[in-house]
Order: structure tokens, then C-alpha cells, then sequence
């Protein structure tokens, strides 16, 4: 199976470039895990992430913590929030079932936008919680 962390965000990635809007602002093939050298923004990072044990009495569970960055050259902080906007819209749909693990819960925590004095481009942080549990087997 699957880690709950590796599902979840692919799910994320699904859904974020499944955004025809998203595509639009970024362009296509701009989600990245791993950024490749000399990429000039707009795009979007998959920041540090956090996963804790959240099992109980009745089954296992992991809480994560997902951090999106946005990173934006031009307008200043006004695209990073546009796009921030968007990631929040097309995250509302996420599936039930990622990968053999269902999505307990799925919320946005907060976004922190800057910019970054060592590269001159401006940064939004988005924040989110989850948590996932095995999904049943299914006969």
C-alpha cells in the first residue's frame, strides 16, 4: 500500500492540475515536488509536510500537515493570492478515497504571503490539515 502521505498528495496534484483556471495563470506542468533548475515562476511547490500518528483505540490514523508555496515575480503579492484563491477552490473537492486510504478531513489552516528578499519574488504559504485512515478492504 501506498503511504498516506504519497496519496494525499497526489490527490492535491490531481486536483490542482485538473484547475483549467489554475493552468491559466501558471501554465501546464508547473506543480512541482522538486523544482528543476531555472524555473522562473509562476508555480507551485509542495512544501514541507508533517505527519503524526493519529490512530485511536478503534484503528490506525495519520494527521498531516501540508504546506503549498506559491511562488509569484510579477504583480507583487496580487497573483500569489489570485492563485492561492484557486488552490483553495479546486481542494474542496478532493476524493473521499486517496490511493487505499479515505480523507477523514481536509481543511485549510492559514496562507502567509511575503516577499522573499534573497530571490525578489513573492511568496504565498498555504497551510493544511488532514487526516487519513487505511480505507477498508473491499470484497
Amino acid at each position: 500500500m501506498t503511504h498516506a502521505a504519497l496519496s494525499l498528495q497526489e490527490a492535491i496534484y490531481d486536483a490542482l492540475s485538473a484547475s483549467q483556471s489554475i493552468t491559466a495563470i501558471i501554465g501546464e506542468n508547473r506543480i512541482f515536488d522538486d523544482v528543476p533548475s531555472k524555473t522562473r515562476p509562476p508555480y507551485i511547490l509542495f512544501g514541507d509536510a508533517t505527519h503524526t500518528d493519529w490512530s485511536t483505540d478503534t484503528g490506525d490514523g495519520l494527521e498531516h500537515f501540508v504546506r503549498l508555496d506559491i511562488w509569484s515575480k510579477r504583480q507583487g503579492r496580487k497573483q500569489a493570492l489570485e492563485i492561492s484563491e484557486l488552490v483553495l477552490a479546486s481542494l474542496k473537492s478532493l476524493p473521499e478515497i486517496v490511493a487505499g486510504h479515505t480523507l477523514i478531513n481536509f481543511r485549510h489552516e492559514f496562507t502567509e504571503v511575503g516577499h522573499d528578499p534573497d530571490t525578489e519574488l513573492f511568496l504565498a504559504r498555504m497551510n493544511f490539515r488532514a487526516v487519513t485512515e487505511p480505507a477498508a478492504p473491499t470484497n
